[in-house]
């Protein structure tokens, strides 16, 4: 066996204790974002919040201080202020709301740069998806609404993510 690599996790893809309460952790706070975005068309602070502290926590569990863009309880933190540096200019562009730059520093935080990736990618994915359906039945409603306003119209972008999230995790443990 050779020597993991200089910044990369010891534990990657391995099942430890640590990732079973991560990938529990994470699960739970995606299906309530998912039924909260769908039912109140809102992500709470009170579920992203502690999902957040909740990331902190296991990065200390992971390694005091640890290391930046490594392990332990410096990437964990570096990784929520990155996901908020890199998902703040989507907010203030109209593109993401509030919930959902939370929901992705959460992410961050529980799991790392690598899966927030591929979450993110499959949550896109997802997006298009249910927005293609959305603009479909406004489209083929008897209102008849214009191209523009089925454009502006509300569209529940947590449930993308959360399934790009779930995906993610899936395509995880197949791999």
């Amino acid at each position: 066996m050779g020597r993991a690599r200089p910044g990369r996790r010891q534990t990657e893809g391995a099942i430890t204790p640590q990732r079973i309460v991560e990938n529990a952790v994470l699960v739970a706070f995606v299906l309530v974002v998912v039924a909260t975005d769908w039912r109140w068309r809102r992500i709470p602070n009170a579920v992203t919040y502690p999902a957040m502290l909740a990331g902190l926590a296991l990065g200390a569990w992971e390694g005091l201080p640890g290391t930046l863009f490594g392990e332990g309880l410096l990437d964990h933190a570096a990784g929520l202020a990155l996901a908020m540096a890199v998902t703040y200019p989507v907010y203030a562009a109209r593109g993401l709301k509030a919930g959902d730059v939370k929901l992705l520093m959460a992410v961050r935080a529980l799991r790392g740069t690598t899966f927030l990736l591929y979450a993110g990618l499959f949550g896109a994915l997802a997006g298009g998806i249910v927005a293609l359906a959305f603009m479909a039945a406004r489209r083929a409603s008897r209102s008849r609404p214009s191209l523009n306003a089925l454009l502006h119209s509300w569209i529940p972008y947590g449930v993308a993510l959360g399934a790009g999230v779930l995906v993610a995790l899936a395509f995880e443990r197949v791999a």
